[in-house]
């Protein structure tokens, strides 16, 4: 597939980091993974890499890649929305960008035609509350490899984690400096899974935009459960499962997840919650 190396980097409404890029006559909105809370993506040694990833997933999109500069879920929509201003075509949530998402739809339908949550429920399973435990004291030490390890070693395929573990130790001396400090990023994680998460389940029934939720069986953060249950919540959703895929079903399976996404968008009429 032909990579995208055009693309546009700056500040929406002078807060939040985005990342611009591919082509179309359709437009996204994109909440991006928790890697766009560890690094600023407006200030990313590598905007492209973030811009192929969208760009497999939604061909013939323009696209609008946002990171997040709020400490909290209600500070993240309430800016993302005075930014953004128009309904796009659809809104793209990507795991940690699922619950902004989620919450983005609920308050502001009139911004949202079509919601595609992708590896993203409206809670962790319980091993993916394990695995946020771990990061939590990781952060806590302010040991930033173990963060990223948490969140990168997660491919079904073996060798494709130790070609990742092989990276994370040539780039060991960049990762502390694209990053956030650890203490900023602590105080991030303890506003947006304090005890406000659980609110979550709450946003998800309000939710009246027509919904895609693509999840995998053997994600390591969600599972199955969570994900039929995020699908029961959202009053008009579907769900797509993958079977025996993790949580980097999208980049190992690029091509079948753009291909529900596309079916999923060619048979709904999409327009804004109003």
């Amino acid at each position: 597939m032909m990579k995208m190396t055009n693309f546009e980097t700056g500040l929406l409404g002078d807060k939040v980091p985005y990342i611009r890029g591919g082509s179309g006559q359709r437009e996204a909105v994109v909440f991006f993974g928790v890697n766009a809370l560890f690094k600023r993506l407006d200030k990313s040694s590598k905007p492209e890499r973030y811009v192929n990833q969208v760009s497999r997933l939604l061909p013939g999109h323009r696209f609008t890649i946002l990171g997040y500069a709020g400490c909290d879920f209600e500070e993240i929509v309430r800016d993302v929305a005075h930014a953004i201003g128009t309904a796009p075509d659809v809104v793209l949530g990507i795991s940690f960008g699922g619950f902004v998402a989620m919450r983005f739809a609920a308050q502001h339908p009139e911004l949202v035609k079509c919601l595609v949550l992708r590896v993203s429920a409206h809670r962790f399973s319980p091993g993916g509350w394990r695995m946020i435990e771990r990061q939590f004291e990781a952060l806590e030490g302010g040991d930033l490899r173990t963060l990223v390890r948490e969140n990168a070693l997660l491919f079904r395929r073996p060798w494709y984690n130790w070609l990742v573990q092989l990276k994370l130790w040539k780039d060991d001396k960049r990762l502390t400096a694209d990053f956030r400090d650890a203490a900023a990023i602590l105080s991030d994680y303890r506003q947006l899974f304090g005890p406000d998460f659980k609110k979550n389940a709450e946003y998800a029934r309000r939710i009246v935009n027509p919904t895609l939720v693509v999840g995998s069986t053997a994600d390591q953060l969600f599972d199955r459960e969570s994900f039929e249950e995020t699908a029961d919540l959202i009053p008009n959703a579907r769900l797509h499962l993958f079977k025996r895929e993790t949580h980097i079903l999208p980049i190992e399976k690029s091509d079948e997840v753009a291909g529900v996404i596309a079916d999923f968008l060619t048979g709904q009429t999409c327009s804004s919650g109003l």
